[in-house]
């Protein structure tokens, strides 16, 4: 990214912050769309998709966006500029999207359009964890949160989105081939994990986004669809998760650059 991109995009970064804000409530304001949860349950409501309160998570997801964009305009830092273009990519995608599914609703479109938002929050990430090691108080944490949250949230967003378009393609309903459905998302969410921790970030922030999301699919199971066994079994997985974690560690953007020399363990717990 070149020093005038890299200028733009810090600048970028405030208006697409409040443009994302607009476009989760402007459509509604306008009386226009259908509301995001209203188009997920339509039909019937699906194992794989939290209940409305977790989704309150893009709250704190767009705070954090809000603080580091107001950072950004300040200060001219080399995280700034790192994580300026991914970030105003992440935003202007993210508000497609949001659009998207309120104005149509489409569920292979919603899947089409919430994969690169996905891949350019993998990037943001990337670029912090390159940095990690050289920045440090509320600028680390500011960035690592941002980009640790984003990456775990939009990850499970991602893999519930896949049973969702795959239904409406074979003309299934919310609940027909639940089984399916459910691990899908499961797999979907596995194999990511293990590529990001190993190819993109040592973040623990991705952990609990995409906890706080399957911690989600467990109470949907438990109160809402009557499929108690996909509850116990994600909660299964989300310690499974934890324990590989801990157990195998991290490398995240230094994988494949060299293994590095500290244990397991001493790796699993400096994330």
């Amino acid at each position: 990214m070149t020093e005038a991109s890299s200028t733009l995009a810090r600048y970028a970064l405030l208006p697409v912050a409040a443009l994302q804000v607009l476009a989760g409530y402007l459509p509604r304001a306008l009386g226009w769309g259908v509301p995001i949860g209203d188009r997920a349950t339509a039909g019937g409501i699906p194992p794989e998709l939290p209940p409305g309160p977790f989704f309150a998570i893009w709250g704190v997801i767009f705070t954090l966006y809000l603080a580091f964009a107001i950072y950004a305009l300040r200060r001219d830092s080399a995280l700034a500029q790192s994580l300026a273009g991914p970030l105003v990519l992440v935003g202007l995608l993210n508000t497609a999207w949001m659009v998207s599914t309120q104005a149509i609703g489409h569920p292979v479109l919603d899947a089409l359009l919430i994969a690169p938002i996905l891949a350019a929050t993998w990037r943001g990430a990337w670029s912090f964890d390159r940095l990690r090691d050289s920045v440090s108080g509320l600028e680390r944490h500011l960035g690592e949160s941002l980009t640790g949250l984003l990456a775990g949230w939009l990850t499970v967003a991602t893999a519930i989105s896949l049973p969702r378009a795959g239904r409406h393609v074979l003309g299934q309903g919310p609940t027909d081939s639940e089984w399916i459905a459910f691990w899908s998302v499961i797999a979907a969410v596995s194999i990511a994990t293990w590529w990001f921790k190993n190819r993109i970030s040592r973040s623990w922030w991705f952990y609990a986004a995409a906890g706080w999301g399957l911690t989600g699919i467990i109470v949907n199971n438990w109160t809402r669809t009557g499929f108690g066994y996909f509850g116990w079994i994600t909660l299964a997985f989300i310690a499974w998760l934890i324990f590989r974690r801990l157990m195998q560690g991290a490398q995240g953007a230094r994988g494949g650059r060299g293994a590095s020399s500290a244990s397991p363990m001493t790796r699993g717990m400096s994330g």
